[in-house]
């Protein structure tokens, strides 16, 4: 889904932001995630492929964009 979202949004912006929701990556401590929906490194090369900025906004804190997890 992220090549296509991310070549949608080129058209109008030059940085992609995006949180990183670190219950998802580490969900037990010690135990670390990036597999699936949660790798960060992929993301961040596709948006370097279309030529955008990527914010990352990493912290506790994500306001509501956290749904039904």
């Amino acid at each position: 889904m992220w090549p296509d979202l991310i070549q949608k949004a080129k058209g109008g912006v030059d940085m992609i932001q995006t949180y990183v929701f670190w219950n998802g990556h580490e969900p037990e401590q010690g135990k670390y995630y990036f597999e699936r929906r949660f790798d960060l490194v992929k993301f961040i090369k596709i948006v370097h492929q279309a030529g955008l900025y990527v914010h990352l906004r990493v912290g506790p804190y994500a306001c509501a964009e956290w749904n039904f997890e």
